[in-house]
């Protein structure tokens, strides 16, 4: 196994094309393709599946690939470590979440309030797994992650096993995404019915086909093999939901993104009869005291979930 084959799969998954991987990478297609075939071999499992529009991750793979991302990461790391003397005095703050718009808009405000030259931020998205391994493992300072109610006590546990403190931020029912070409977009309420979500095809991220999210599928009656466009990126989201009568289901508070100026076309529906609720916090290694860039992030992240007097939600 090498460095580079790493590289080639990583890739591949984010373009889900083998001749786009290959032309990103400058290699040829065969040459790829023996490659992976080659560390396939080795592993003695199927990374990719092969179809006519593409390929795909298999489960054994998306395991892979997100281990992969990481140790490419990690070597990132080793080689930026004793930096010249050019980044002496350096300040630096790094990010990791989970696809969350508002985050990056916290963000962007955090450094227009510092004009210094030797500033470095660097931020991440991914699914929850991967933020808090990156937390753990000291390559993000912090992490944004969503929590589901039926999984809280189990999700909590896995943070203290990894060595990471737990702080929520708002706690938020169960709601609906759409974009212009749904039907619900001209409804008059603010939310919808459960057992009417079934008839709508859904967007979900690549995490969603696994727990806790299958539950959630069977809490609102929702068909888990049913119609569905898997992705991994936040902004394909958004782009799908804006050109087909997709829904999104997600936890994530709204009143965050009041205070921001999320995806204008979109609207937003509570799911009415939903047992399940969601919330949103951040986490941090229990032995990292946070650094002042990142207590005025967080200062700033906060001031999103005030709305028309109501109080942040008390941390723990």
């Amino acid at each position: 196994m090498k460095i580079e084959q790493l590289e080639q799969v990583v890739k591949i998954a984010e373009t889900n094309s083998i001749s786009l991987a290959a032309e990103h990478m400058f290699l040829s297609q065969p040459n790829l393709s023996m490659s992976v075939n080659k560390l396939e071999k080795e592993l003695g499992f199927a990374i990719f599946s092969r179809t006519n529009k593409g390929v795909e991750t298999t489960p054994l793979g998306q395991n892979f690939v997100e281990s992969a991302r990481m140790i490419l990461l990690q070597l990132d790391q080793l080689k930026k470590m004793g930096s010249s003397a050019a980044h002496k005095g350096l300040r630096s703050f790094t990010l990791a979440h989970m696809h969350y718009r508002y985050v990056n808009h916290a963000l962007s405000q955090l450094f227009q309030q510092h004009d210094e030259p030797n500033l470095r931020f660097k931020v991440f998205e991914g699914v929850r797994n991967t933020v808090l391994d990156m937390v753990e493992q000291r390559q993000a300072e912090l992490g944004l992650i969503g929590i589901f109610s039926h999984y809280h006590k189990i999700t909590i546990r896995q943070l203290e096993t990894k060595g990471l403190q737990y702080f929520r931020l708002c706690t938020s029912p169960i709601s609906v995404t759409v974009g212009p070409g749904s039907p619900l977009y001209t409804s008059k309420s603010d939310d919808v019915p459960a057992e009417e979500l079934s008839a709508f095809p859904l967007v979900l991220y690549d995490e969603a086909e696994l727990e806790p999210y299958t539950s959630i599928l069977e809490a609102l009656g929702i068909d888990s093999q049913g119609r569905r466009i898997v992705v991994s990126e936040r902004a394909t989201v958004g782009d799908l939901l804006d050109k087909t009568d997709a829904i999104a289901i997600t936890a994530t508070s709204q009143i965050a993104y009041n205070n921001t100026d999320y995806y204008p076309t979109m609207r937003h529906f509570r799911v009415r009869g939903c047992p399940i609720t969601g919330e949103v916090g951040w986490v941090k290694r229990t032995d990292m005291p946070l650094s002042e860039l990142s207590l005025e992030f967080l200062q700033i992240l906060s001031s999103y979930f005030t709305v028309l007097g109501e109080g942040l939600p008390p941390m723990r």
